[in-house]
């Protein structure tokens, strides 16, 4: 299998972990990912539709390539959501690194790692899963 076959078949797996668009640009995989959420604050409230930046690039042989995401929450999604990647059952590679960006109303989360982006993908999945059963309750 060629490096490009490689990559395609990989993007397609994560496209569809992640419920979403995927495309392929010089070698690196975008994945198109929107979220609409409600947001409060000084007794207004709106509704806006965010994209959630995903990627991963430099596939390697082993599978590993370096994932990046870019994930927007509300105040009170945060614990879940960063408990659903702890907790799940593919463990966080060595590599793992996430920091925030933290403002009154919304939570930006960097996430990257260097690990086999289905793994990468999975875990994602699972904890936007969370937070969007949460937020219908």
């Amino acid at each position: 299998m060629s490096k490009m076959e490689q990559l395609e078949q990989v993007a397609e797996q994560v496209g569809i972990l992640l419920n979403s668009q995927v495309e392929l640009e010089a070698g690196e995989c975008l994945i198109k990912r929107k979220r609409t959420i409600n947001i409060s604050s000084y007794n207004k409230s709106f509704t806006c539709t965010l994209d959630h930046d995903i990627s991963f690039k430099n596939l390697k042989d082993s599978g590993k390539a370096l994932n990046q995401a870019e994930v927007f929450l509300l105040p009170g999604e945060l614990a879940s959501f960063v408990n659903a990647l702890h907790w799940h059952p593919i463990p966080l590679p060595n590599t793992y690194q996430h920091r925030m960006d933290i403002n009154p109303d919304i939570i930006c989360v960097y996430l990257s790692s260097e690990e086999p982006p289905e793994d990468f993908a999975a875990r994602l999945s699972v904890a936007f899963d969370i937070i969007e059963q949460s937020s219908l309750v």
